[in-house]
């Protein structure tokens, strides 16, 4: 089966030894800098965001720019950009930046991030988004790998809910993701995966993480959200909370501008 057609049947792919270790080398790094010294919490309006986010009942989310993180910057336009459009063509003809996130479970102290699909906390009509996912390191179950409910993009879009404690949001009126997918007859898949290897998501997939209970191990992974056709802002409770404060447009209007760059 093709790459593509495994997309259109799990809504998820794990693409194995595609990224050459020079793609990390310098995002480690500076990374790393930027973890122990950046404070910023605030949202801007004139650039793309990228929020480190520490999955720990409490931390808050930190807000990074490209112009501090070039090596970031440099790895989704030079290997995760034309590794979508080479695998995936049918979808990626059109790809605009919407979110950068670099996940940080600490060993021992950090939590599960319940399941969830990326598109039921983003206002956007229609809500078509790809999505990538990059470990820096090994990752494992114990360490807090992506699960995937296999097929799950075909139920179209579910309620939001907080991703820690599965709250539902005020507000949220349609049907959440039951607390285990495999009662409704999907089967779920945990992607162990190294930091040659790159996942690719359909903005409908269900997924979650576990905690890192492993000892003296780290455990952080780059999500990079795409659009994938024209959107317009099509607000809802629940949804977007940064993603609202970078935008300054008015519902049935285009998502557009600096933030939210074409690729």
């Amino acid at each position: 089966m093709k790459t593509s057609q495994q997309l259109e049947r799990d809504g998820v792919v794990l693409l194995k030894g595609c990224m050459p270790d020079e793609a990390l080398k310098d995002v480690r790094p500076q990374y790393d800098h930027l973890d122990q010294s950046l404070t910023r919490t605030e949202i801007s309006k004139d650039q793309p965001l990228i929020v480190f986010w520490r999955h720990v009942i409490g931390s808050q989310k930190r807000i990074g720019h490209f112009s501090e993180f070039p090596a970031l910057w440099n790895l989704i336009t030079e290997y995760i950009v034309p590794k979508l459009r080479a695998v995936f063509p049918e979808r990626t003809q059109r790809l605009q930046l919407l979110e950068t996130i670099i996940f940080n479970k600490p060993a021992e102290i950090s939590n599960t991030l319940n399941w969830h699909q990326d598109v039921a906390y983003f206002p956007l009509k229609p809500n078509n988004q790809l999505a990538v996912w990059i470990p820096f390191e090994m990752v494992t179950a114990e360490r807090g790998a992506m699960v995937y409910a296999l097929g799950s993009h075909k139920f179209g879009i579910r309620g939001s809910t907080d991703l820690h404690t599965r709250k539902v949001f005020d507000g949220e009126d349609r049907e959440v993701i039951p607390d285990d997918p495999r009662t409704i007859g999907l089967d779920v898949q945990c992607m162990e995966m190294s930091p040659n290897d790159m996942l690719v998501h359909d903005g409908y997939t269900w997924h979650y993480s576990g905690p890192n209970v492993i000892k003296g191990y780290t455990r952080r992974g780059l999500s990079v959200r795409f659009i994938t056709e024209e959107a317009k802002f099509d607000p809802r409770p629940g949804q977007g909370a940064a993603f609202t404060k970078q935008i300054a447009i008015s519902p049935g209007d285009v998502v557009q501008g600096a933030p939210f760059p074409l690729l």
